[in-house]
């Protein structure tokens, strides 16, 4: 098991020298490169950086938001909170302690962060490790195979998630399992009835063999449900026909391979305010990514969070704080490579 030490304390520090006019933009374009591989929901991709004389801003980019499911932009900033984790890792990797500022100004919230060079600190190894994983991070659509997690690991990301200030809950009783899945079954069924659901998530798919950067190919969702408690988001439903069927193969990876849940947890907060969602979204990517160090994928089921009704009941059920993410952990027989905005897309000067 790999230890999860923070980030804080560093050790080795030299004075603080900020990067500074010695800097080129070939180290804003390393952050950002790193920073796009995040998460986002839809892969919509929904953030935007402006590099400054002393860093970075990280920008919510609303022409990317989904309002019907979306409305208040809630999964839009824990999707620019992993970016964020990502760019916090690529400035330690170039060998300086980012300073992050969260929502510094009011006037202009779309401005989610400012990320300025700080003393240069060599990087840890667990840095070094988590920094590398970033590619090789994929979020799971479909089973998982039934292999048990590494002992201990839930124990593990519960503790990294708190030191990035959230909670991780893990569902570990059949009877909350249960109700959740409930919850998410009747999220979909309702989110299946809505057009305008439908319309929104339609218009951020494309075909498989499409060269769109964004969104999710049709083929990247397994054709039927999971064979699993929770059902994944039915993307295709009311496609036109043939599109839901170019799944690459899928349809006999879904029947072939053995069916499992995984570990399901919830990842919560004690307020669930803007700046709770930009912490979650560092929380999550850093359980992520410490998950892929030892090969543990991760499925999303955010349908019953997107419906306050179903997603009080949630944390009225668990006994939590305010749930942001609700994921299955568990290991994959192959990866599905998601679509990326190339860096010139989300990166400038003004």
């Amino acid at each position: 098991m790999v230890s999860a030490t923070g980030f804080a304390a560093e050790r080795r520090d030299t004075p603080a020298t900020p990067l500074g006019s010695e800097r080129t933009d070939l180290a804003a374009r390393f952050v950002v490169r790193a920073a796009i591989l995040a998460p986002s929901i839809h892969n919509t991709q929904p953030w935007r950086f402006i590099e400054r004389l002393d860093g970075l801003e990280l920008w919510a980019d609303r022409t990317r938001l989904l309002p019907i499911i979306d409305p208040g932009g809630r999964e839009m900033l824990i999707s620019c909170g992993a970016s964020l984790f990502n760019a916090r890792l690529a400035v330690r990797r170039l060998g300086f302690t980012p300073r992050v500022r969260l929502l510094p100004d009011p006037a202009h919230p779309g401005l989610l962060a400012r990320i300025t060079w700080g003393t240069r600190t060599a990087p840890r190894p667990y840095e070094e490790l988590l920094y590398r994983t970033i590619p090789h991070r994929h979020t799971h659509r479909g089973r998982f195979l039934a292999t048990p997690l590494p002992p201990m690991l839930s124990t593990v990301l519960a503790g990294i998630a708190r030191g990035e200030g959230v909670g991780l809950r893990v569902v570990k009783y059949e009877a909350q399992r249960r109700q959740l899945a409930e919850h998410v079954q009747a999220a979909e069924a309702l989110q299946l009835r809505d057009p305008r659901i439908a319309g929104e998530l339609m218009a951020w798919t494309a075909p498989a063999d499409g060269e769109r950067p964004d969104g999710l190919a049709s083929g990247a969702y397994p054709v039927s449900a999971d064979g699993v408690e929770l059902p994944w988001r039915d993307i295709a439903a009311g496609a036109p026909g043939g599109f839901r069927h170019r799944g690459g193969g899928r349809e006999i990876d879904q029947e072939t391979a053995p069916a499992a849940v995984g570990t399901v947890a919830v990842l919560t907060t004690r307020e669930d305010r803007r700046v709770d969602w930009l912490l979650a979204g560092q929380a999550l990517q850093h359980v992520l990514l410490h998950a892929a160090t030892l090969d543990v994928s991760a499925a999303f089921h955010t349908q019953p969070l997107e419906l306050p009704d179903l997603r009080a009941a949630i944390r009225r059920d668990l006994v939590c704080g305010h749930p942001q993410m609700l994921l299955r952990l568990g290991n994959v027989a192959r990866h599905q490579h998601s679509r990326r905005r190339p860096v010139t897309d989300v990166l400038s000067t003004e």
